[in-house]
């Protein structure tokens, strides 16, 4: 098999050869159920680590290409997934778009491409346990009470709904939100205030405003897919700093800050995700010293902050910002319904201008009909109502998810009890590979989210997360009993 790796690319080697082989199975030069060469062979004639070849297998296998069997070596595999074409196809008339895509794109996205679609895929099987989903439960949504509102904000507002709006957002929403955030104890004004369609959009939105090719970005090591996606396709240099139950390790921030300058730095203070942490009062305030010394802009995330299970809740960053220094963003999306796709900014003035002028020129408002109908919600008392009830049936699935962990997992598996938010971070030995776990998971009927979707450090292994909001009772015992069976096997 003849392979050209070209090795002055930014894009890792094992994703070189990932690519190369999905080419030669695409074009038929690869038939279904054909041997690949054995990993040590293929690193040996390709000269490069044996690991790398690996990955490279890894990512094929992931994305239903090629399957390996345990003594016997990896083949192509008999039915391909959608995208690959079958034998016989006349690939010579077909576009193909290996090695057309950008190298932005390849650095910031294709490590996560195959992980991601098997578990989408996955999702989609009803026969699939899935405790990858970041997704709160449909069943839970209060339909009937939204629909009302969305005809009452019909009736109140009128045509005003249907009309064209400012990119900062609907008025009425906006101006209400400094009455919402003052429950969190974040006092501002509304001027201070935009509507985004979604913190992802936010992200991007500030991200544009002050990365350039090469600034470094700081963020939590393990951290939210969606910021390094929006960071690194900014060819930004993105740095992990390591979390541990307090929350972010800010002494190695320190030691970081020391030896080089950083732009921004991007956190989940409350309910990590994917650790689920809550990063400590003493921290939190050290936090905002250390950056504010060294010029470093914090973008604060509060996703989830009203999903709190044990009535404690931890003050914003943004409640103790006194300079005007932290990009503070929330969102509707993970509290009420996620299809909304309606959060915000809060930053200084000066900050929001430069904001709105950038949101403009790419979508230039967000849906006005839903923000007026979100409005009426809140003001009705329903989404009160609304997180109430779903606090109760989260922290059930919570601790019906721990109590099968205590169960059945192995005891060099540990993990922490989440004192609230959407999921259940478990650390696995240095020496068991997540990826592995899910792949057996998978033939077995469980998915969940393997550590390498929130690595900033490129592969560091430590865990995976499970998601507990969208999955009945029943199915959290059985899948948790299913890879504790996992566990066992591959511990051992």
């Amino acid at each position: 098999m003849i392979i050209d790796l070209d090795r002055a690319k930014k894009i890792p080697l094992y994703l070189q050869i990932r690519s190369k082989i999905a080419g030669l199975i695409e074009k038929g030069l690869l038939q279904p159920g054909s041997r690949l060469p054995a990993t040590r062979d293929l690193a040996g004639s390709l000269d490069v680590s044996r690991n790398t070849v690996v990955l490279a297998y890894q990512e094929l296998e992931v994305s239903g290409i090629i399957t390996s069997q345990v003594g016997k070596g990896s083949f192509v595999c008999k039915h391909l997934p959608p995208g690959i074409s079958s034998p016989g196809r006349d690939t010579e008339m077909t576009m193909s778009f290996e090695g057309l895509f950008s190298t932005g794109w390849m650095k910031s996205h294709a490590p996560l491409l195959s992980v991601m679609e098997q578990i989408s895929y996955a999702e989609d099987d009803p026969d699939m346990i899935s405790l990858a989903s970041a997704l709160p439960d449909r069943d839970l949504f209060p339909l009937g009470e939204f629909r009302n509102c969305l005809q009452s904000a019909m009736r109140r507002y009128g045509s005003d709904l249907l009309m064209s709006g400012s990119p900062r957002g609907f008025k009425p929403l906006f101006e209400y939100l400094p009455l919402f955030l003052a429950r969190r104890s974040v006092i501002c004004e509304s001027d201070n205030i935009m509507i985004v369609n979604g913190i992802q959009q936010g992200l991007s939105l500030v991200g544009q405003l002050f990365v350039d090719p090469g600034d470094t970005v700081i963020l939590e090591n393990l951290t939210y897919p969606g910021a390094l996606g929006v960071f690194r396709s900014l060819q930004a240099n993105c740095i992990g700093i390591p979390v541990d139950s307090d929350g972010i390790r800010v002494d190695i921030l320190e030691n970081v800050l020391r030896r080089r300058s950083a732009k921004l730095l991007y956190t989940i203070p409350t309910f990590q995700n994917p650790t689920s942490t809550i990063l400590s009062i003493e921290r939190r305030k050290r936090l905002i010293e250390i950056c504010r010394e060294n010029q470093v802009i914090i973008i604060e995330d509060d996703y989830a902050h009203e999903l709190n299970f044990e009535g404690v809740e931890a003050l914003p960053l943004k409640a103790w910002d006194e300079c005007d220094g932290i990009i503070y963003m929330g969102s509707f999306s993970e509290i009420l319904f996620p299809g909304i796709r309606l959060s915000w900014i809060l930053a200084s003035r000066s900050v929001l201008d430069r904001l709105l002028l950038i949101k403009e020129s790419s979508d230039l408002y967000t849906n006005r009909i839903l923000q007026g109908a979100l409005l009426e919600f809140s003001l009705r008392g329903f989404l009160d109502k609304h997180l109430k009830r779903k606090r109760l049936v989260y922290r059930k699935r919570r601790d019906i998810m721990l109590e099968a962990m205590e169960k059945h997992f192995p005891v060099e598996v540990s993990w922490q009890k989440p004192k609230g938010g959407l999921f259940q971070w478990v650390d696995l030995p240095s020496t068991i590979d997540a990826l592995s776990v899910l792949l057996k998971g998978r033939e077995l009927g469980v998915v969940f989210a393997p550590d390498r979707m929130f690595s900033v450090e490129e592969w560091e292994r430590g865990g995976f997360r499970l998601g507990f909001a969208d999955v009945r009772e029943e199915k959290i015992e059985r899948g948790i009993r299913i890879l504790g069976d996992i566990l066992k096997e591959v511990i051992l």
